[in-house]
């Protein structure tokens, strides 16, 4: 019994059925076995027989099929080389598309190196195309250094001007403070005539001249008068709140050689005592005389004399008003040079018809 073949040869088997032709080998097979089973059917080969002819045809008939089978071995050889040229073509082409497949890569990588630089250098020329149009919109350097130079010359006529008016500002700011301590004079002088007492039974010079001098100020002196005496009302406040909190100070515990003097009194009061005999204040008679007609004339408050200087303290009062009456006085020689060119006052005599 014949024993199976493995599956691999049978595999084999029928692949090399399917690729190889077996059919001209079998002819020729099938031919010879013929051709030897007649030609040693017989037994004397001289004797002329009619079977001879049959012998002769096997023969030609087997000599024709192996000369079929050979050509077909020549022609199964020429396909075979035939195919390992084609196997070698193929194999040098794929090289061949393999190289041109990397020179390709090549290429494309170096074209998109060169797509990148051309891209970017077109950017670039976008970019500088727009600058260059802006800069072309914008003026030139000459224009501009032209408008940097008006500008440089309007800041210094600018600071110039600021500087004049610095100057002015600084000339009108000491006219100011000069007007100021003018009026603080005036004002001084005003309050020291209506505190200068006089002999009672007598007419009153200082009243008569203080009137005067309201009617022929201006309003603007007038309102000072009125100023005058609102510091003088916030003033006695002022004195009334220190002396409130230096009592508060000493019911505190604290000394009066603690408290400041700036404190407790005042800077602008002058410091002074009346005498026990002193009378009150008295209005004094007004003085219908309106010669200019520019206001209605101040009201003066007289004071008594008093019987002597002892009761002025550290002479300061008596210091102070020494000047003042100086000041008085040349006050009263311009009144009267003002009243002998008027036409009637009341300190003089009245004219001639």
């Amino acid at each position: 019994m014949i024993a199976p073949f493995p599956p691999e040869e049978e595999d084999a088997i029928i692949h090399s059925r399917i690729t190889n032709d077996e059919r001209a080998l079998r002819r020729v097979v099938k031919k010879f076995s013929n051709y030897t089973a007649i030609a040693y059917s017989q037994v004397d080969p001289d004797v002329s027989d009619p079977s001879n002819t049959a012998v002769e045809d096997a023969r030609e008939a087997f000599l024709l099929e192996l000369s079929s089978f050979n050509l077909q071995l020549k022609k199964a050889v020429m396909v075979c080389e035939a195919e390992v040229r084609q196997v070698e073509e193929y194999y040098r082409e794929r090289q061949r598309i393999e190289d041109e497949h990397g020179s390709l890569k090549g290429q494309i990588e170096q074209l998109k190196t060169s797509l990148e630089h051309a891209q970017v250098e077109r950017r670039r020329k976008i970019e500088y195309d727009s600058f260059a149009e802006k800069i072309n919109t914008l003026p030139s350097r000459v224009e501009l250094e032209r408008s940097i130079q008006l500008l440089e010359n309007d800041m210094a006529a600018i600071r110039a001007d600021q500087e004049a008016q610095s100057r002015h500002l600084q000339s009108q700011r000491a006219s100011l403070i000069s007007i100021i301590s003018d009026l603080g004079s005036l004002r001084l002088i005003t309050k020291d005539t209506e505190a200068e007492p006089s002999h009672p039974g007598t007419p009153d010079l200082d009243a008569a001249t203080s009137e005067m001098d309201v009617s022929r100020l201006s309003p603007a002196v007038a309102a000072l008068n009125e100023d005058d005496e609102k510091e003088e009302g916030e003033e006695g406040e002022k004195e009334e709140g220190e002396a409130e909190e230096g009592e508060k100070r000493q019911e505190d515990g604290q000394s009066s050689d603690d408290i400041p003097l700036s404190t407790t009194l005042n800077p602008r009061a002058r410091i002074f005592v009346l005498s026990r005999n002193s009378a009150p204040v008295t209005p004094p008679p007004r003085s219908h005389f309106n010669p200019t007609g520019s206001g209605p004339p101040s009201m003066v408050s007289h004071h008594p004399q008093s019987k002597s200087d002892d009761d002025i303290e550290m002479g300061e009062l008596a210091e102070e008003r020494e000047p003042l009456r100086v000041k008085k006085k040349l006050r009263r020689e311009e009144l009267e040079e003002g009243e002998a060119s008027d036409e009637s006052s009341e300190l003089s005599d009245p004219p001639d018809d």
